[in-house]
């Protein structure tokens, strides 16, 4: 697709040098960072919201990992399947 329409918008200079510096970052070109943006705004994916759910999945499964120790006897096996949904939800958040 030919990308020939342009868009002005008006942002503060401190934003503008943030947004070039975390185009940079990530190797791409400011217009890339915004039409990735756009795109992934308008399929409903509000910057932050994967991110959000991510941390609130690791926040349940480690309550879910204290109330297991609670349990007498503690449940090994159960205690080795919360662990193992701490990890997996750990590592989405720290990706």
């Amino acid at each position: 697709m030919t990308k020939s329409a342009i868009v002005k918008i008006r942002i503060s200079h401190s934003d503008k040098a943030r947004l070039e510096r975390f185009a940079e970052e990530a190797g791409k070109s400011i217009s890339e960072i915004v039409r990735s943006a756009i795109d992934e705004t308008i399929r409903g994916r509000v910057a932050g919201h994967q991110r959000r759910e991510a941390i609130a999945k690791l926040r349940r499964s480690t309550n879910q990992m204290l109330d297991a120790f609670t349990g007498k006897p503690i449940d090994i096996p159960r205690l080795r399947e919360i662990a193992t949904e701490v990890r997996r939800d750990a590592v989405r958040v720290l990706a």
